[in-house]
């Protein structure tokens, strides 16, 4: 039987050609932050320029449509949001720790932490081959944890373990949000992603204001991850975040909800074992085009990044084929 390339249903592309997209997606928005970072932009201030253009954006081509304010700020939404804000302030804890490459191996976690949820909260099946699968991710991961040095070993493994929560809650918030499953065509699906990244930037700009001007009072201490005032008119923040930022955003968050309603939390973070092949291929591109100074990538992670690709796969095809 062929496989449909676009979803008659749901509309927009097959489910799984969106999450393949959302890889290199996600991939380009590592590289983008490379990028931004070489520029001399605050990760920080550059995420919240961003995401709010890509909301701007979206909202313009898509419209406000009937109850904006009842879509923006639905609990899906506000558990999305506050999902996002937590999860940018325990990763930035966690790369403290890891390398960029290690990171993003440890994340892996989120689909055995997914499954877990999906089947404690929502009775999804969890069957003998979904079990192996993701005691198999694991299995990739703890060499990871067990580098790290003695002292913040187990500090380390919690937030590897507390990041993970919290992409799978942020993902089943977009996959439960009744907005975006009522969402049947591409302009419905951008307008309810516009919305729910608008309130997620109000909410991240909420918390993150008020740190900034403690910080610059004096009242808390300075620290990388709480910009300074200054760090909020830099030119090459507000210009890469326009230019290659949101485009990455609106890419990457419209393929997140459309494509999460099709084949499920768990099956959709399946996919992003594969992100690290596909870093090194736009780093590669954006290094020969200028752009990046490239670093050296780890190849001891990959007989990791391979064990983890092993087990999702076993995750994906007893998902979606029984046993």
């Amino acid at each position: 039987m062929a496989v449909s390339l676009l979803d008659g249903q749901r509309g927009g592309l097959n489910g799984w050609l969106e999450a393949g997209l959302f890889v290199l997606a996600i991939s380009a928005l590592t590289v983008v932050y490379a990028i931004a970072q070489q520029a001399g932009a605050h990760i920080i201030v550059f995420i919240v320029y961003a995401m709010s253009f890509a909301a701007a954006g979206m909202l313009a081509l898509a419209g406000l449509g009937k109850n904006p304010i009842e879509v923006a700020f639905a609990r899906e939404s506000l558990v999305f949001g506050w999902s996002t804000v937590l999860l940018e302030a325990f990763y930035f804890l966690l790369l403290g720790l890891l390398t960029p490459a290690e990171t993003s191996l440890a994340l892996r976690l989120s689909v055995p932490v997914s499954l877990l949820v999906g089947w404690l909260l929502f009775r999804r099946e969890m069957t003998s081959r979904l079990w192996l699968g993701s005691v198999i991710i694991v299995a990739a991961v703890v060499p990871i944890l067990y580098g790290v040095d003695t002292d913040v070993r187990v500090f380390a493994g919690i937030l590897a373990v507390l990041c993970s929560l919290i992409v799978a809650v942020k993902t089943f918030s977009s996959e439960f949000h009744p907005a975006n499953r009522a969402a049947s065509t591409v302009r419905e699906k951008l307008r309810v992603t516009g919305l729910v990244i608008l309130a997620t930037t109000v909410i991240g700009v909420a918390v993150l204001l008020p740190l900034v001007l403690l910080a610059a009072a004096g009242l808390v201490p300075d620290g990388s991850f709480i910009p300074p005032v200054a760090a909020f008119w830099h030119g090459p923040t507000l210009i890469t975040a326009i230019v290659v930022g949101a485009p990455v955003f609106v890419a990457m968050t419209y393929l997140t909800f459309s494509s999460v309603v099709k084949i499920g939390t768990e099956s959709f973070l399946a996919t992003s074992a594969f992100t690290p092949f596909s870093v090194l291929a736009i780093e590669s591109l954006a290094a020969a085009a200028g752009f990046l100074t490239l670093g050296t990538f780890d190849r001891a992670l990959l007989p990791f990044i391979a064990l983890g690709i092993v087990g999702v796969l076993i995750v994906v095809h007893a998902r979606h084929h029984g046993g």
